[in-house]
């Protein structure tokens, strides 16, 4: 039953005196009864005909008075569940009182306010440098979720610091969760900053994305799924643009596309980490009779006692050595990297069809070595060089095929005439 105003207005009076005549801390059914009296002044305010000036002037009085008393009444309505289970309308402002923030904490508001704006500013241009990567050349559903994410997390943090709606949705809910306003600040720049780190490990981690992109587009590519392999090396050149692996990969595809050209322009990005772009980069010059470029980018790795490298791409260097100098009518050195490369392939015992290459161009060096006026004998003391090129050339090579068709041709009539 709601009591008449002036016995409210009394019954709140009297829990006022109470509330701060308590012992500290206060008790809890002292403050309870202070919350139950506002209620009961609000009750039959809603009742009353008329409300006198004098009413209202003390009503007034008394709130301040309990506003007085918040940093005593707080804790009990943030921590005891008490508006669970009462349930107040969010306008009885007495039952979400907060501690009042002491001045020395408050004073740096405008700080947390300022970095919680820089935190989302620099969010927003990562959101726009990582999203452009992901979605250059049309998305696919890991970029378009990666792209998705973050752009939604960061839109909800900037609308909630920097838009009315955003704002006001984001104190109610902090509401809800008894968090005190004193606190609302800091919460919000931790909340800018954390996304921001986000953020920021995800700029970071873009070269271990791109490796993933390599390593589909590896799988792709064994397949002869050609246009997937290229799409997936070049979204991982777009994350990375200095993933060399991508580079070699998207040159192999190119030379396997006939575009030597654009092949040329991966292989070039990727000599400075990999041996085999530049064996591959040298192996391009010399088909297109560059040979003092060939001969330029062999020679380094081949004369480096730093690099390490692999008996098969060591094997395929001296390979095109011996080539490029064959090319340039120095038989002699020819023949040196050739049987160095042979005695390195044996001893590395590297698959026949490899070493096949080398025995090729060794027959034809045998046969630039030979006396112009008997072509017959050079070209008999080559064919025990052009039955290893026959029987174990690599088809699928375009110069390798011309070397095993020549032998093929050369054998029977060589043999013919043992």
């Amino acid at each position: 039953m709601t009591l008449p105003l002036d016995q409210a207005i009394q019954h709140y009076e009297a829990a006022i005196a109470a509330l701060a005549q308590a012992a500290r801390p206060v008790p809890a059914v002292i403050v309870l009864e202070a919350l139950n009296a506002r209620d009961g002044v609000q009750a039959a305010l809603a009742d009353a005909d008329h409300v006198s000036g004098a009413a209202l002037q003390t009503i007034s009085k008394l709130d301040q008075q309990l506003r007085n008393h918040a940093s005593e009444i707080a804790p009990f309505i943030q921590a005891a569940d008490w508006r669970a289970s009462f349930s107040p309308k969010e306008t009885a402002w007495w039952w979400w009182l907060e501690a009042p923030k002491p001045k020395q904490w408050s004073q740096f508001d405008w700080l947390w306010t300022a970095l919680s704006v820089t935190f989302l500013t620099i969010s927003l241009g990562l959101v726009g440098d990582i999203s452009t990567r992901f979605l250059k050349g049309g998305p696919d559903t890991a970029g378009a979720i990666a792209v998705s994410t973050q752009s939604i997390l960061t839109l909800l943090a900037a609308g909630g610091a920097l838009t009315k709606a955003g704002q006001e949705a984001s104190k109610q809910s902090l509401k809800k969760l008894n968090v005190s306003e004193q606190y609302w600040h800091e919460l919000g720049t931790v909340g800018s900053g954390v996304l921001l780190l986000g953020l920021i490990g995800l700029r970071q981690s873009l070269p271990a994305i791109s490796s993933w992109y390599t390593d589909r587009g590896r799988e792709a590519y064994d397949q002869k799924a050609w246009g997937s392999a290229e799409a997936q090396y070049k979204r991982a050149l777009e994350l990375n643009a200095d993933n060399t692996s991508a580079h070699f990969w998207l040159g192999r595809l190119y030379e396997d596309l006939q575009k030597p050209d654009e092949a040329r322009t991966q292989y070039q990005y990727a000599i400075a980490d990999d041996p085999n772009a530049v064996n591959n980069l040298a192996r391009l010059s010399i088909l297109k009779k560059d040979y003092p470029t060939a001969i330029s980018l062999l020679q380094k790795p081949l004369s480096d006692e730093q690099t390490a490298l692999e008996p098969a791409t060591k094997f395929a260097l001296m390979k095109n050595m011996g080539w490029v100098r064959l090319k340039q009518g120095n038989a002699t050195d020819a023949e040196t990297w050739l049987d160095d490369a042979i005695k390195l392939g044996q001893a590395e015992k590297l698959p026949e069809k490899t070493i096949a290459a080398a025995h090729c161009l060794q027959a034809q060096v045998i046969e630039a070595q030979g006396d112009p006026k008997k072509p017959l004998v050079a070209q008999k003391q080559a064919l025990p060089e052009w039955k290893k090129c026959a029987g174990h050339g690599t088809a699928t090579v375009p110069e390798e095929d011309e070397w095993m068709t020549t032998a093929q041709q050369r054998l029977p009539k060589l043999e013919e005439g043992q």
